[in-house]
């Protein structure tokens, strides 16, 4: 059976999706629970409005997404910290202190998700960050970590 998805129903099976599903799938599960409507030439019509409503709100987000890469590429960042003698930080620098320092340089919200680090960092020293916000969409920047002091 064609049906075209009014819900997201999964990572496939997207809001304005034509799609052929087994007909025990539709009639049991997605059309009870008003996930989907049988592909009708009005609900297809509709689905492609839907559908093509989606593409120019993903052109516009990566155009906003480049732009803002384009304005931290090469950015440094400096946080001072309590560190031990051998430059162990007394606490750590994460992705969101990295987001929320960015953001107000900026002036615009980013998602602590963004930041591609995949531990904190608990050392004094110098390191390269890079900021994801598409696959095409990416930007480097550098994160200073200073002792404090007294």
């Amino acid at each position: 059976m064609k049906v075209v998805f009014i819900e997201d129903v999964s990572t496939k099976e997207k809001k304005g999706d034509i799609r052929e599903v087994s007909n025990g799938y539709a009639r049991n599960y997605l059309l009870p629970r008003g996930l989907a409507l049988p592909a009708t030439s009005g609900a297809v019509k509709a689905a492609e409005k839907i559908s093509q409503e989606r593409e120019r709100k993903r052109v516009r987000q990566h155009d906003e997404y480049t732009e803002l890469a384009r304005q931290i590429e090469g950015k440094e960042l400096r946080f001072k910290g309590k560190a031990s003698s051998k430059g162990t930080l007394h606490g750590s620098i994460t992705s969101a202190d990295i987001a929320d320092r960015l953001s107000n340089l900026i002036n615009v919200d980013i998602d602590k998700k963004k930041v591609a680090l995949k531990n904190s960092l608990h050392n004094v020293g110098e390191y390269e960050v890079e900021v994801v916000f598409t696959r095409d969409a990416t930007a480097r920047i550098m994160v200073v970590i200073e002792r404090e002091t007294a």
